[in-house]
C-alpha cells in the first residue's frame, strides 16, 4: 500500500458512504483499469493511453507552484493500477471529466484520488453543479481530514493561504479572473428577478459580492438560507472572481457556499 494512504481511513468511509446510495458513480464490473503516465503543461493528469483527465471536483492549477504541488502528490500514483470512472464526455479542451479510484484491498472500499489530493493540500476543491452527489462526497471528504492539534487549529484561525478577504478591495482586484476561496461577512442581500447578491459591503465597490442565480437562490431559500437569515453571517464561497470591477463571485452551485458562523 502506498505511504500516502496511511491515516486516510476516515476518507475511505466518506467515499464509500457516497457510493452506497448509488447516486455518485463508482466501481462497476465494466470499470476499466488504467495507469497514470504523468501530467500535461496545464497540470492535468495524462493516462498511459494518452487520454487527458479533469479530476472531478478539483480546481484547475493556476500557478507554477500549484502545478508543482499537484504533480508531486499525483505522480506518486504513476504506473499503479487505478480504476477510471468517466462522468461525462470530453470537454472542449479534450479532457475527460472523471474520478480515479484507488483500490486499497479486497475488503476495503476504493478511495477517490481527488480526496487524497485534497487531504495532502495538493489541490483546491471547486464545486461542480453538473454532479451534485459527487460534489457532496468530496466536500464531506475534505471535512473528514484529521483533526488539527491545538497549535495547528490556532494557526488556521489566522488568514489561510488562498483565502481572500471579501472586504479587502485591493487584494480582491489582484485575484480578478482567478478561482478563489472568498470569505467575509454579509452586510446586505439584494434580491433581483434573475439574480441575488450577497454583499460584503453596503456601499458599491467597497467589498465583494456573491452572485446567486435565480435557480440557486430558490434552492437556498428552500433550505432556509433567506436574506434575513444570511445578513450578518460570515460565509465562505468558492468560484471565479470577476465582474466589471473584479469584485463579483458567481456561485457555481449551492455547495460552493458555506456558513462559518
Amino acid at each position: 500500500m502506498k505511504p500516502l494512504v496511511a491515516g486516510l481511513a476516515s476518507l475511505v468511509a466518506v467515499c464509500s458512504g457516497a457510493r452506497a446510495d448509488g447516486s455518485c458513480p463508482g466501481l462497476a464490473l465494466e470499470t476499466p483499469t488504467v495507469q497514470l503516465a504523468g501530467i500535461d503543461d496545464h497540470g492535468d493528469p495524462v493516462l498511459a493511453d494518452g487520454r487527458r483527465l479533469r479530476l472531478f471536483g478539483l480546481a484547475p492549477r493556476q500557478t507554477e507552484s500549484e502545478i508543482d504541488r499537484f504533480a508531486t502528490e499525483l505522480l506518486q500514483w504513476r504506473d499503479q493500477d487505478l480504476r477510471l470512472v468517466a462522468l461525462a464526455g470530453p470537454d472542449r479542451w479534450g479532457r475527460l471529466p472523471a474520478r480515479l479510484l484507488v483500490e486499497l484491498g479486497p475488503e476495503d472500499e476504493p478511495l477517490d484520488l481527488a480526496a487524497v489530493l485534497l487531504n495532502a493540500k495538493a489541490a483546491w476543491r471547486l464545486p461542480d453543479a453538473a454532479n451534485a452527489p459527487c460534489d457532496a462526497a468530496l466536500k464531506a471528504a475534505e471535512a473528514a481530514l484529521a483533526r488539527p492539534s491545538r497549535q495547528e487549529k490556532s494557526a488556521r484561525q489566522e488568514k489561510s493561504a488562498g483565502v481572500v478577504d471579501g472586504h479587502d478591495v485591493a487584494a480582491l482586484k489582484l485575484q480578478a479572473g482567478r478561482i478563489v476561496v472568498l470569505e467575509g461577512r454579509v452586510a446586505s442581500v439584494g434580491e433581483r428577478p434573475q439574480r441575488s447578491y450577497l454583499n460584503f459591503a453596503r456601499r458599491r465597490g467597497a467589498g465583494a459580492s456573491i452572485v446567486v442565480s435565480r435557480r440557486l437562490w430558490r434552492e437556498m431559500q428552500d433550505a432556509g438560507w433567506t436574506a434575513a437569515a444570511l445578513t450578518g453571517k460570515r460565509v465562505r464561497a468558492r468560484g471565479v472572481l470577476g465582474g466589471p470591477d473584479g469584485l463579483a463571485l458567481e456561485l457555481p452551485s449551492r455547495t460552493a457556499l458555506e456558513l462559518i458562523d
